[in-house]
């Protein structure tokens, strides 16, 4: 009895070593995507890029108010078949800036969805490529995480490959 015991617990502590070394051969770590994205030199390239086109877009739009105000306040002071006629282009005007209103929201968000795609697409090459540096198995957002040891982080790392680039 006493044998079959120490066999059995012979083969428990083999098989909790293994399990160990198993463990500790599967590297892990995690990243802070949303520090990473936000420190990101193209992030900030593409936000700078995206407030001045829409700034742009916001001149263009007060200029077209401001066309439109000056329509209205000429047709006050005209009679009322002149009012009518003017009433069709100030209409237009209006389903003019409307128009543009969508467009220009459209092509904002256009254009960021293509870039931030971009932009995640860098970042997933870039935690990849250190994953497969440091022999890591597994790489975890920290959004995902409840608790993680600050030395599995490797957020800085990624940083700075992405932004030597």
């Amino acid at each position: 009895m006493r044998r079959i015991f120490l066999i059995i617990s012979g083969v428990c502590f083999g098989l909790f070593l293994i399990a160990g070394q198993a463990k500790a051969q599967a590297g892990i770590a995690y990243v802070d995507l949303e520090t990473v994205f936000e420190e990101y030199n193209k992030t900030k390239t593409l936000d700078k890029s995206l407030d001045d086109k829409q700034r742009v877009y916001e001149k263009e739009r007060e200029d077209r108010i401001g066309e439109i105000r000056k329509m209205q306040e000429r047709m006050s002071l005209l009679s009322e078949q002149e009012q009518e006629a003017s009433k069709n282009k100030l209409e237009e005007a209006i389903t003019q800036l409307q128009e543009f209103d969508r467009s220009a929201t459209q092509d904002l968000r256009k254009q960021r969805d293509e870039s931030v795609q971009v932009i995640f697409e860098d970042i997933k090459k870039a935690i990849e490529g250190v994953a497969k540096k440091q022999g890591l198995t597994f790489v975890f957002d920290k959004r995902a995480l409840m608790y993680g040891e600050a030395k599995l982080d490797i957020t800085s790392e990624i940083l700075k490959l992405l932004n030597k680039r």
